[in-house]
């Protein structure tokens, strides 16, 4: 018989799993400090561009041939 214990092998890849984890977190939250500072809601009247009217759709051309409602695929 031998005198040698057996010891577990713990450190399987855990500190490179920790990483990835870590920098998921931290671009989770990266993008969410950008988004947060970034960000104007369409109707906010401080974005630039707001004041601006949209002019009307152009009509369209007759020309075209009329698009297939229901057609089967």
């Amino acid at each position: 018989m031998s005198n040698q214990t057996s010891k577990p092998n713990f450190s399987q890849g855990w500190g490179i799993a920790g990483l990835i984890t870590a920098m998921a977190v931290g671009a989770f939250l990266l993008a969410g400090y950008i988004k947060s500072s970034t960000y104007r809601h369409p109707t906010d009247q401080t974005a630039p561009g707001s004041s601006a009217s949209h002019a009307p759709a152009a009509e369209a051309s007759h020309d075209a041939a009329p698009a297939a409602e229901g057609a089967k695929h």
